[in-house]
């Protein structure tokens, strides 16, 4: 059966463009919200990093993270 996905390299470059714009958004919401986010700040950090170290460990190995939707 024939895959209807892109060529690997074009959707490695969606997925790149998709987190640098999420992180982009996240910085933002960072800068409106620091005030209110006092008390959560270690709790939205620890799912960051956790997030990122996910992604890190799995790059390469053709496996999917927790962070990021699957298709």
């Amino acid at each position: 059966m024939r895959s209807t996905m892109p060529d690997q390299s074009e959707n490695v470059n969606d997925i790149i463009e998709l987190q640098k714009s999420a992180g982009r958004v996240m910085l933002v919401i960072i800068d409106v919200g620091a005030c209110r986010m006092e008390g959560w700040k270690f709790t939205i950090l620890d799912g960051v990093v956790r997030c990122w170290v996910e992604l890190v460990e799995s790059n390469g190995r053709g496996k999917s993270s927790p962070c990021v939707p699957s298709s």
